[in-house]
């Protein structure tokens, strides 16, 4: 009796406890899962990819760029960077439009705010430059001359520039503007230099090759680094890739380069 009782116990636990297992199996422990997944989304953070709304003004601007139509190209970047100043893209629609004025402007086939003009018997680089308030160095440059010699006849394409220069701690950049219109930005390496008073401008540009001046024309001149001298006796100058920065507002060897070109003395300079 005691026996048939004990079984009958045991039996009843099996089934129960089988029931009991399976019940949590199929249902309990599902719905317990639910809830922890449920709570688990609640406190993560919800990750929201802010649209973009200027991407399509962008890339229609893009798309007109890289049509080869160089005037539509920088027509459409600058209504881009006018009406969108806070856009994502604007550094990169500032970098295209920045390539686009370097080429027209140092094109000796496109006339845009350039003067034709004949070379006469006496001329020099330096006379032309003097009568146009230009450099002898950037009509060399734009004219892709191999040499200072001019022949009576030559035809000379005379760039019009008149550039105001950006000095931007924040972003790293300087900002070259001619006739108060964007022309380029360009990065800074490095930023060691005190800070430019009011009213600063440019106030010499010089090759410089251990230690000494070099002039244009010099056969020594094409080595040379440049130098520009601002107001407050801060200097922007070149480095070559992977070299050590020197002293003061330094932008690749390149890029100076380029700068050198369009400014010159009292070409003014401001410091943000």
């Amino acid at each position: 009796m005691i026996i048939r009782a004990l079984t009958i116990l045991v039996l009843t636990a099996l089934i129960f406890g089988t029931a009991a297992y399976f019940s949590y199996e199929l249902y309990w422990k599902p719905q317990k899962l639910d809830r922890l997944d449920r709570e688990a989304q609640a406190a993560a953070p919800i990750s929201v990819t802010p649209t973009d709304y200027t991407l399509p003004a962008y890339e229609k601007a893009v798309q007109a760029q890289k049509s080869g139509d160089i005037a539509a190209g920088r027509a459409a970047l600058m209504d881009f960077i006018a009406n969108y100043p806070d856009s994502p893209n604007l550094s990169a629609a500032k970098k295209l439009l920045g390539e686009l004025n370097s080429k027209q402007f140092f094109s000796p086939t496109d006339p845009t705010d350039k003067v034709i003009y004949t070379v006469a018997s006496r001329d020099s680089l330096v006379r032309i430059a003097s009568k146009f308030k230009s450099s002898a160095e950037l009509i060399f440059r734009v004219n892709n001359l191999e040499n200072i010699n001019l022949q009576i006849g030559q035809k000379l394409s005379i760039p019009q520039v008149d550039a105001a220069v950006i000095l931007n701690r924040k972003a790293h950049t300087i900002t070259v503007n001619n006739k108060g219109q964007f022309f380029r930005e360009y990065p800074i390496v490095s930023f060691k230099a005190p800070s430019a008073p009011s009213g600063a401008k440019v106030t010499d540009k010089f090759g410089l090759k251990d230690s000494k001046r070099v002039p244009f024309g010099d056969k020594e001149y094409a080595d040379c680094d440049r130098v520009i001298m601002i107001s407050g006796g801060a200097t922007i100058r070149g480095v070559a890739e992977g070299g050590t920065p020197p002293p003061g507002i330094v932008v690749s060897n390149d890029d100076v380069e380029e700068i050198f070109l369009l400014v010159s003395r009292g070409t003014p300079v401001t410091m943000q």
